[in-house]
Parts: structure tokens; sequence; C-alpha cells
């Protein structure tokens, strides 16, 4: 589960410097001054969009991950109640 975690990390690294690289390759090439806003202003707007969608997804996957958690050490809890309970009727 570590790595999951990790390999969420990374590709959210990856494409945040993505990003960023994009954007400084906007902000170096020829262009006037309305259309570098004006793209600049269109890749910001990507990029935020799909930052806010990864952490949607990631905030579901981590949800998710955190309900299994729970749920087995509901689980392991149960039974280890279940065998204290067996034991203490053994030596009553």
């Amino acid at each position: 589960m570590r790595r999951h975690a990790s390999t969420t990390a990374e590709v959210v690294s990856f494409s945040a410097g993505a990003l960023v690289g994009a954007g400084l390759a906007l902000l170096y090439a020829p262009k006037t001054g309305h259309e570098m806003r004006e793209k600049v202003s269109d890749v910001t707007g990507d990029a935020i969009s799909k930052m806010k969608g990864m952490t949607v997804e990631a905030q579901d996957k981590l949800n998710r991950n955190l309900q299994k958690g729970r749920e087995y050490a509901e689980e392991k809890a149960s039974a280890f109640s279940s065998s204290a309970e067996e034991v203490k009727e053994q030596f009553h």
C-alpha cells in the first residue's frame, strides 16, 4: 500500500512538472503580448482543471483505502473478541 501512495505522488509530481514546463515553453515562444496572455490563460485554466480532477481522484482513492482498512480492523477485532470468549469459556 505504501508503494501505491508513492506512485500516486510520483504521478502528481510528474504532471505538475510537465505543466510548469509547458508554461515556460509558452513564455519563451515568440508571440504577441495578447496571444501570450491568451495562451497562458488557457494553459492555466487547463492545469487547474487537471489538478482539481487529480485531487478528487486521490481523495476518492484515499477514502476507499481508509474504508477498507476500517473494515479489516473491525473484522480482526471481532475475530479476536470471539477467540477470547472461546478461551474464557474453556477455563470457566
